[in-house]
């Protein structure tokens, strides 16, 4: 009786040692797919990782180059406005030298009966010689009055022959106590001129009229 046992005991125990083999390959083999999906995640998201680290930089200088589109448009209007107040300006400065053109083109030119003046200019805009001179005014030759000197600060305003190249031949009474008259060179005699001038009270002396003489000969 023992030994049936014996022997189907022994005939079982190979058998559950197949078993055994069966469900232990089977848990190594679901441990290995297991390992190897987890494996497979891992690395995926490292790849995932890395690829949004690389991506990161380039969103940026696309949000970098789009503020500064917003700063480019900006710095393009204020050119623009720039480039407009400077044409503006341009305008205004050409409009206010034409004026000024026109100003200074307002005299005017005449010719004489008296051989020697080649021409007579008399101008609208001619301003008297500021005056410093108060009171009851007294027209004075002495060279080295006040009268005198603004007399002929106003040959130069017409002439421009400055003082210190100036020759005067003759500065005199014009037919009134407020009108006189001057012949002027300069000092090489390539410019000669006749001022005649008129005294305007509390203003200064006028310049009245200017001519252009050929020779200084009968000129004074």
């Amino acid at each position: 009786m023992s030994e049936r046992k014996t022997r189907s005991s022994r005939h079982l125990q190979p058998s559950r040692n197949k078993k055994l083999d069966k469900m232990l390959n089977v848990l190594i083999g679901i441990v290995i797919i297991l390992i190897v999906i987890t494996a497979t995640y891992v690395f995926k998201w490292q790849d995932d990782e890395q690829e949004a680290v690389k991506e990161e930089p380039v969103q940026e200088q696309k949000n970098d180059e789009g503020e500064q589109e917003p700063q480019k448009e900006e710095d393009s209007a204020e050119n623009e406005e720039q480039s407009t107040d400077k044409e503006q300006s341009t305008d205004e400065d050409q409009s206010k030298e034409e004026e000024q053109q026109l100003e200074q083109n307002t005299a005017e030119e005449t010719t004489s009966d008296d051989p020697i003046v080649d021409r007579v200019v008399t101008d609208k805009n001619w301003k008297p010689t500021p005056t410093t001179q108060t009171g009851a005014h007294v027209s004075s030759y002495d060279d080295q009055s006040v009268d005198w000197a603004e007399k002929i600060a106003t040959i130069t305003a017409v002439t421009g022959i400055t003082n210190d190249n100036m020759i005067v031949w003759r500065l005199q009474n014009n037919g009134g106590a407020n009108k006189a008259i001057a012949t002027v060179s300069t000092k090489d005699k390539s410019e000669k001129y006749r001022v005649s001038m008129e005294w305007v009270d509390n203003e200064g002396w006028l310049p009245v009229k200017l001519e252009q003489l050929n020779t200084l000969d009968g000129a004074y």
